[in-house]
């Protein structure tokens, strides 16, 4: 007996990897349409798979029991990376000035223009802290797929990585700021507020996410099915059923791939 989801998600994962192959195999010949290749001047061949329709027939044979697995919580999800948003940016930066103020940097003038610079008035904070929390969230929602995972929960050392590379771009490389980190006493802070702020977010995370639960248990009946054209035949024809697949293809967007590449971001 076969399960209807399994056979749908084996025919969309054949299409899938019939496009990728044939992606594959047009890069492999770029090379030789190119300007030193030997057909340069014809088009790269290249295929597309289009729209597709299928029938796939079945009939319901009976089920197999209950089947339970975990799911990722939407909502769950969704409140953590609002509350990220919300508290990272100001906890992120005391982490960073607290490295510098305790630090044995002289009191010069980088020291004084740091000073000055976290001086300004309330509002330029509060839009900066605004301005860092729409950083945040587009980084967590660029690598959404690799920070959370329905088998293992959330990546909280992937995650404080992620944050800090933000806050150190954001806040750190702030030109502003570029006198501080300046020359091998500067060197030495810079390593030291990197080494605070990561500390400091992965005490934050444990925290925050001990508030959440990021997945949930659910539970399906599994309903086996008949799809073999001999077996269906010798079953009565108001049993069978058709479920009409109609598929275009989609490609995900070069930047989401990117974005999900988290290979630069291994812990420091």
């Amino acid at each position: 007996m076969s399960r209807l989801n399994l056979i749908v998600e084996s025919l969309l994962r054949d299409i899938i990897e019939a496009q990728h192959a044939a992606n594959c195999h047009a890069a492999g010949l770029a090379r030789q349409y190119g300007k030193h290749g030997g057909v340069r001047g014809f088009q790269l061949p290249s295929a597309q798979i289009g729209s597709l329709e299928f029938d796939l027939k079945y009939a319901v044979t009976g089920t197999s029991g209950v089947e339970e697995r975990q799911v990722l919580d939407a909502e769950q999800c969704s409140l953590f990376q609002q509350e990220l948003a919300e508290r990272v940016p100001a906890y992120a930066i005391r982490s960073i000035v607290m490295a510098v103020v305790h630090s044995n940097l002289p009191a010069d003038e980088a020291r004084s223009d740091f000073s000055s610079l976290l001086a300004r008035e309330e509002q330029w904070k509060r839009n900066f802290c605004l301005y860092l929390g729409k950083k945040i969230t587009a980084a967590v929602s660029g690598h959404e797929g690799a920070l959370l995972r329905a088998a293992s929960g959330l990546d909280k050392g992937l995650l404080a990585e992620l944050l800090a590379d933000v806050a150190e771009k954001e806040f750190m490389d702030n030109p502003d700021l570029a006198d501080l980190f300046q020359g091998a006493q500067g060197d030495a802070l810079r390593q030291e507020c990197r080494a605070n702020l990561r500390e400091g977010l992965s005490s934050f995370i444990d925290v925050l996410a001990e508030k959440y639960a990021f997945t949930r248990q659910v539970s399906n009946v599994v309903v086996d099915v008949e799809v073999e054209t001999e077996k269906l035949k010798k079953m009565p024809e108001n049993s069978i059923q058709t479920l009409h697949l109609n598929i275009a293809p989609a490609a995900v967007p070069a930047v989401l791939a990117e974005q999900n590449d988290v290979s630069g971001l291994a812990a420091q």
